[in-house]
């Protein structure tokens, strides 16, 4: 037979290529897991499903990649219960709070995205992305405030993000705050000259903010 990794020909009773240590049946959990893993990788979703819900006793890792691919796939109830299954065997799996995060935002349950984007912060403080998607939620539920703080811990960090600097632009501009948003929408031109979000509301505003 022939190895589906490498390509080598091999005995059809080895249970792992020779060559590239591929895992060829299907029955053991971590070939299952490889198995899923490589079709994901090729872009065949419903394979790396099906490799592994195939997993009897499945791991965090497996709840987790499973989670990931519901996702992609656009099943987030599946994504979300595979996701809370990952971080039930394994709460070392911070990633697995981001994705909830994302999953409940696009379910349009803010509090939960919240709720999942703090759990990765209190495991992982210098988390960036976690405050990003912290001000696009607040922004979503029209909490300006909160959005701007976490957007400013952002600037802390990293002051060449022509988005962050739209998005709190923006943020500045809905809290009232023209002088401060067009000085951030500035910046984000100056970054980036070919984001027109950022051009179009920083001329609306110093449009408006011109006596």
């Amino acid at each position: 037979m022939e190895c589906p990794q490498c390509g080598a020909e091999i005995y059809e009773d080895f249970n792992f290529c020779c060559y590239c240590g591929f895992p060829l049946k299907e029955t053991n959990r971590e070939a299952l897991k490889a198995k899923s893993w490589q079709a994901r990788l090729k872009g065949k979703m419903k394979d790396a499903i099906r490799y592994c819900e195939m997993i009897e006793d499945k791991d965090a890792y497996s709840y987790k990649n499973l989670g990931d691919i519901y996702y992609f796939v656009g099943n987030l109830n599946k994504s979300i219960d595979s996701l809370e299954k990952c971080i039930e065997k394994n709460s070392d799996f911070i990633m697995a709070h981001y994705w909830l995060g994302i999953a409940y935002y696009h379910r349009g349950n803010f509090e939960k995205a919240i709720e999942n984007y703090e759990a990765l912060l209190s495991k992982n403080p210098d988390s960036k992305i976690a405050h990003y998607h912290l001000g696009i939620v607040y922004m979503a539920m029209s909490n300006y405030e909160a959005a701007i703080e976490n957007f400013e811990k952002l600037l802390e960090v990293d002051k060449n993000d022509a988005a962050l600097f739209y998005h709190l632009g923006r943020a500045y501009h809905l809290n009232y705050n023209t002088l401060k948003a067009i000085k951030v929408l500035r910046e984000a031109v100056r970054i980036n000259s070919e984001n027109e979000r950022a051009k179009k509301l920083l001329n609306m505003l110093t449009e408006i903010s011109e006596p």
